[in-house]
C-alpha cells in the first residue's frame, strides 16, 4: 500500500524494513503521527517500554486518546514486571491490542514493535502498515500468509494490516558500546536460547533473527576476552584514554566472568552451525554452505557444522566438497550412521548428475 503523506516532514520521517513474527517474514512501513518530541532520549536494548498497539482505519488520522476513567502512571526502573505473551502464528504482532502493555527491548516479545520503537521518544505516536512480504510468499508461504492474499493468479496482492503504536514512557537502556563485556555475554546467552526456542517451535525465521542478533552483539566483544592466564585481551585498535581503561579494569574485575578466547570462539560457531541449519530449513543452501564454513573454520571439532555443511554442499550439486565434510563428520565421530547415509546419497546423486551430463553431451555431438 502506497502512504499517503502531507507534509515534507512526513516524507523524511517515513521508514521501511522486512522483519520477523512466527509466521514469516513481513514489510513493515512505519511513519510518525503530530509532531515529533524533543531530546535525544529513545529506547534501547534492555529498555521497559510501556506502549499501546491499535487497529488502525486507514480513514483514521489520530491515535485512540486516553479515555477519561484510563490513567497511566510513567514506567520506572523498579517496575519490572513484563509480561510473556505465547508467541502464535495466528497473530503478526505478538502483543495484545487497545491495551497498555509492558515490553522489554531486545527480549524479542514482537519483533515487529521493537523495530518500529527504535528512534521513539516517549509520548510519541507512530503508524505502522505490515504486509506479508512477497519475495517470501513465492518462496515459501504459509498458510497464514496464504490467508492474507487477496485476488487471484498473478494479480493477487498481500493483504495490509494497519495500527497505531503509542509509546508512553520507557526505562534507560544502553547502546552496545556503553555495556560492560559480561553484560554482552549475557544477552548473547539470552537471544542464542531464544533462538532454539523459536526453532524447536517451527518459528524459523525468527529462530535466524535471534541468532542474527547474537552474532552481532558477539562481534562486539572481539578483542575483550581473557587468555590462558586469566588477563583479560586488549585490543590495541580501540583507542581509550589511561583513565578510561583504569575503571573498565576495576570494574570488571568486580564481574563474575569475562569469557575465554576459546569461549568466544566456540559460542561464534555454534550460532554459525545454528544459523546454517535454519537456513537449510528455510531452502537457503549458499547461505547455509556459508555460514556452516564459518563454523567449521571457528571450531574444527564441531560435528554438526561439517554435517550442515555436507548437507549445503549436497544441495548445491559440490558432490567433492559434501564428500570431504562428510568424511569429516565419520574422522570426528567414525561410524555415525547420518554420516555414512548421506555419504551414500552424495554417491547416489553424483552419479545420476554424471549420467545426466553424458546423456547431454552425447546428443551434442551426435
Amino acid at each position: 500500500m502506497a502512504m499517503e503523506t502531507n507534509t515534507e516532514e512526513q516524507v523524511r520521517s517515513e521508514t521501511s524494513w522486512i522483519s520477523v513474527s512466527p509466521s514469516g517474514l513481513w514489510e513493515v512501513h512505519r511513519r510518525w503521527k503530530g509532531e515529533r518530541k524533543r531530546g535525544d532520549k529513545t529506547p534501547l536494548l534492555g529498555s521497559i517500554c510501556k506502549i499501546r498497539v491499535c487497529p488502525k482505519n486507514h480513514t483514521e488520522d489520530n491515535p485512540q486518546p486516553l479515555s477519561s476513567n484510563e490513567t497511566v502512571s510513567a514506567v520506572s526502573e523498579s517496575c519490572v514486571q513484563v509480561t510473556e505473551y505465547p508467541r502464535s502464528q495466528d497473530s503478526v504482532l505478538q502483543v495484545p491490542l487497545d491495551s497498555w502493555t509492558m515490553l522489554r527491548m531486545g527480549e524479542g516479545q514482537c519483533d515487529i514493535i521493537e523495530g518500529c520503537l527504535e528512534g521513539m521518544r516517549a509520548g510519541e505516536t507512530c503508524e505502522f502498515t505490515v504486509r506479508p512480504h512477497q519475495r517470501h510468499l513465492k518462496m515459501a508461504p504459509s498458510d497464514t500468509h496464504a490467508a492474507q492474499l487477496e485476488g487471484t493468479g498473478e494479480e493477487r496482492q498481500p493483504k495490509s494490516e494497519c495500527f497505531s503504536l503509542q509509546l508512553h514512557s520507557f526505562t534507560p537502556g544502553k547502546e552496545s558500546w556503553q555495556m560492560l563485556p559480561t553484560e554482552k555475554w549475557t544477552w548473547v546467552l539470552s537471544h542464542k536460547q531464544r533462538g532454539s526456542q523459536r526453532f524447536g517451535k517451527g518459528d524459523i525465521w525468527g529462530a535466524m533473527h535471534s541468532y542474527c542478533c547474537a552474532v552481532k552483539l558477539l562481534i562486539t566483544l572481539k578483542g575483550h576476552t581473557r587468555g590462558k592466564d586469566g588477563v583479560p585481551n586488549v585490543d590495541g585498535s580501540r583507542a581509550c584514554d589511561l583513565e578510561t581503561r583504569a575503571v573498565n579494569r576495576e570494574t570488571e574485575a568486580k564481574s563474575t566472568h569475562i569469557q575465554t578466547e576459546e569461549e568466544y570462539r566456540t559460542m561464534k560457531a555454534e550460532l554459525h552451525s545454528n544459523l546454517s541449519l535454519c537456513q537449510l530449513r528455510l531452502g537457503q543452501p549458499a547461505k547455509a554452505k556459508d555460514s556452516s564454513s564459518k563454523a567449521a573454520a571457528l571450531d574444527p571439532a564441531n560435528i554438526k557444522a561439517w554435517y550442515r555443511l555436507g548437507q549445503a554442499c549436497l544441495q548445491l550439486e559440490d558432490f567433492a566438497e559434501a564428500r570431504q565434510a562428510f568424511g569429516k563428520v565419520l574422522e570426528l565421530q567414525p561410524g555415525s550412521a547420518s554420516a555414512q547415509n548421506a555419504l551414500k546419497q552424495v554417491n547416489a546423486k553424483a552419479k545420476e548428475f554424471d549420467n545426466k551430463l553424458g546423456q547431454r553431451l552425447s546428443k551434442m555431438f551426435t
